[in-house]
């Protein structure tokens, strides 16, 4: 991954002038992994929790009450409402793991799942499946955030990557003044980085990567949005589309 990293850090600069905001994406922590409902209520969503720390699954953008709540195996982790589920307003749920406790007759797991029952204002239930991970390091968000549906809904930054669409699958992202890379160029420049040795199919960026694809196909959520939910640097994403549309002009080239 060294190889890549530094022709991301290279491009980056060329591009942005210096070096610091590559070091200060790659730095941060996403405050939430954003998650659309209709994806959340289909899936398996993985929850990384940390000792000593609480992380919460908030459902405060969507319309939803929390009104039931289950852990399979009990004996790990602990957790709390932001109300009463019996008042109808609970919205956020908070997640601490804590010593291994012993409960006579009861299994264990290594990654256990919490089940989440919510009702919304027409009366509607949905079922949501966490499986819980415990991470000993620092996770790569704060907490999980279920929303209605996911947009940008903020006019880009001076000099910010702007996608023009957050249509499941039609996303684009700005990768110079008059390119956009498309889903299927990230796709074609993780498998051209694999390919030339920029990185490998055992680096933990490529199933992230994976997992963006997969998202940006599946959900109304812009690349900027997936990328900080699956815990990529945009500036990854950035360099595998331009990866993708240079490989893509040097071909057209050859041809003529």
């Amino acid at each position: 991954m060294k190889q890549f990293a530094t022709l991301i850090i290279g491009t980056s600069t060329l591009m942005l002038g210096v070096t610091a905001p590559v070091v200060q994406a790659q730095a941060q922590t996403p405050a939430y992994r954003l998650i659309e409902r209709d994806m959340a209520a289909s899936n398996r969503i993985q929850v990384q929790i940390t000792p000593g720390r609480a992380t919460p699954i908030s459902f405060t953008q969507t319309d939803e009450a929390i009104a039931y709540i289950l852990v399979a195996d009990p004996s790990q982790l602990v957790y709390t409402t932001d109300t009463d589920l019996k008042s109808g307003r609970a919205t956020t749920i908070f997640l601490r793991a804590i010593q291994p406790l012993k409960f006579p007759g009861t299994t264990t797991t290594a990654i256990t799942n919490l089940l989440v029952q919510t009702v919304d204002k027409t009366g509607q239930k949905r079922l949501y499946n966490f499986d819980i991970v415990p991470q000993r390091t620092k996770t790569g968000y704060v907490g999980i955030q279920i929303a209605n549906a996911i947009t940008s809904g903020t006019a880009p930054r001076r000099g910010a990557a702007f996608e023009s669409s957050a249509i499941a699958g039609q996303q684009t992202l700005l990768i110079d003044k008059n390119r956009r890379a498309r889903v299927d160029d990230i796709e074609n420049g993780l498998r051209i980085a694999i390919n030339r040795g920029y990185t490998n199919k055992s680096d933990p960026v490529v199933p992230k990567v994976q997992q963006l694809l997969d998202l940006l196909r599946n959900s109304r959520v812009t690349i900027k949005e997936a990328a900080t939910s699956v815990g990529v640097p945009v500036e990854v994403i950035s360099e595998l589309g331009r990866i993708a549309l240079n490989d893509r002009l040097l071909r057209l080239g050859q041809q003529r």
